[in-house]
């Protein structure tokens, strides 16, 4: 019985976690083009027209100049339009150089988890980190370290023996970083690591060694766990988990993303939560999913499709992501393409309670080919055929989910609950047999107890008509005794009169009446 209840409490708690997940989805973009004093203006009331609710600003920190915020006037303008605008303000810190933190030198391998790295430079954008902080009170969102698994963004990637060492590197000044921002202000929030939705796990690639994210999350767990023990740490690493699911090539089926299981695009995000649990289960550090111990928020700060710009004007250079590696070319690269792949990825993310925001890469194109042109707008402001796709699905949906809600939990639970299901099922069968067989047998009891009964009622009644018959024998014999005596003491009486008369006879004198 006590198995029976808790089978029947894991099964409850699964249909619970099904039942109460939610979701609701805002969209906005990740777009340095506001801080120019000739677009910002237009460029927040176009957000606040089209329905977008975030824009991310990045504010670079430069090694060489450890405590200045450069553009910081810049920045001010667009906060205050944004603000205007109904537009919230996320900023993205990370070094200017790869090589801030390592000086570009690999590691020896090393148990100490604060063994790999420039302590120092680590305090020292920490410590700018919570002046930024303190520099723009209104804003209250902050992204901290951008694609540390690329080399582009922290390099080198690996250590001497070939292990993976930007976890560590990444995972140092995170850390410090999160203490120093929430020492301005405890209710400000920091989302971890930006990582990018590739790699290649090659340490000795001739270029571009990069760390896949799976395996990056990996490290990352792992480190993290040996620094809380060695420090004591009880607060996790970020409050949230930021990731950029952009699809490279950019002509893989939307409904597969990636194939390699390593690697994740907006349909593959199971990967990277899965990936996350095991990494930081049994840390400080809350995990993704609807699970005890979950609930740590995910947001896609960057995606996006690339257009073409031909006949569009305000562009140079080449495009460089017109080949099968990048497959920004022919209908992949058209508006239509950019627009239903939007709208794909908003019905489907809308649907993922784990997931809070997605920001497309650029509102506005970049003028250079050579970067981005995922925006909603081309370099001359005018639309593309996206922007008013996703202005409708704002607009129609509110950001709801309009299928069904699917929530997330880890393999190792999905599985532990499926099986308790099925027991719960199965035990269930068997009692419902069980229940079955007891009513028939207590039917059956019932009925033969119905007809003891009812003999016992016949022999009752037939015993008592023959008592009856005696009874009414037996009164019968005592009058028919009693009407003989009666008989015979009313001859006696007759024969006495019948002397007395005779000898009255004989003397002459009657008899007295």
């Amino acid at each position: 019985m006590k198995k029976l209840s808790v089978a029947l409490t894991l099964a409850g708690a699964a249909l619970i976690l099904a039942g109460t997940a939610s979701a609701n989805l805002s969209v906005g973009v990740n777009d340095d083009a506001s801080k120019d004093p000739a677009v910002s203006s237009w460029f927040y009331s176009t957000m606040q027209s089209v329905g977008l609710k975030i824009n991310t600003i990045t504010v670079l920190w430069d090694e060489g100049a450890p405590t200045e915020i450069a553009g910081a006037s810049a920045i001010d303008q667009a906060v205050t339009n944004a603000i205007a605008s109904g537009v919230t303000i996320e900023l993205d810190l990370y070094p200017v150089h790869s090589t801030a933190f390592t000086g570009g030198k690999k590691c020896a391998p090393s148990s100490d988890p604060e063994a790999c790295g420039d302590t120092n430079k680590i305090q020292q954008f920490a410590s700018w980190a919570a002046s930024v902080a303190n520099r723009f009170p209104s804003v209250n969102k902050f992204v901290v370290m951008n694609e540390c698994n690329q080399p582009r963004f922290v390099n080198p990637q690996w250590d001497s023996a070939g292990n993976n060492q930007s976890a560590e590197i990444c995972g140092r000044a995170l850390a410090a970083a999160y203490d120093a921002i929430k020492s301005v202000g405890s209710s400000k929030f920091i989302w971890g690591v930006g990582l990018s939705p590739r790699g290649n796990d090659s340490p000795n690639a001739a270029s571009n060694s990069s760390t896949k994210p799976v395996t990056f999350l990996a490290a990352l767990g792992s480190w993290f766990k040996s620094f809380a023990q060695k420090t004591g740490r009880a607060n996790g690493l970020m409050d949230g988990f930021d990731f950029h699911p952009y699809p490279v090539p950019q002509t893989q089926p939307f409904a597969q993303g990636y194939s390699d299981p390593k690697e994740a695009s907006v349909t593959n995000l199971g990967r990277i939560y899965q990936a996350f649990y095991d990494a930081f289960h049994g840390s400080p550090q809350k995990t993704i999913g609807q699970q005890a111990g979950g609930g740590t928020p995910v947001s896609l700060n960057e995606t996006g499709i690339q257009t073409g710009s031909s006949g569009k004007f305000g562009y140079s250079g080449a495009e460089v992501s017109a080949t099968s590696a990048g497959g920004v070319s022919g209908q992949f690269a058209s508006q239509t393409y950019q627009a239903s792949w939007y709208k794909q990825m908003l019905d489907l993310l809308s649907c993922d309670p784990n997931i809070q925001f997605v920001n497309i890469f650029h509102l506005i194109d970049e003028s250079a080919l050579e970067g981005w042109q995922s925006g909603l707008y081309f370099v001359d402001q005018s639309a593309k055929q996206s922007a008013q796709t996703i202005r409708d699905w704002i607009a129609q949906s509110g950001g709801n989910c309009r299928a069904t809600v699917h929530s997330w939990t880890p393999a190792i639970l999905s599985a532990a609950i499926a099986r308790t299901v099925t027991a719960t099922k199965t035990v269930t069968t068997k009692s419902k047999a069980n229940v079955t067989a007891l009513a028939s047998a207590a039917k059956a009891k019932a009925a033969k107890l119905k007809a003891a009964k009812g003999a016992a009622a016949k022999a009752a009644a037939v015993a008592a008509k023959a008592a009856k018959e005696k009874a009414a024998s037996a009164a019968a014999a005592n009058a028919a005794a009693a009407a003989a005596s009666a008989a015979a003491a009313a001859s006696a009486a007759a024969a006495a009169s019948a002397a007395a008369a005779a000898g009255a006879a004989v003397d002459g004198t009657a008899n007295p009446l």
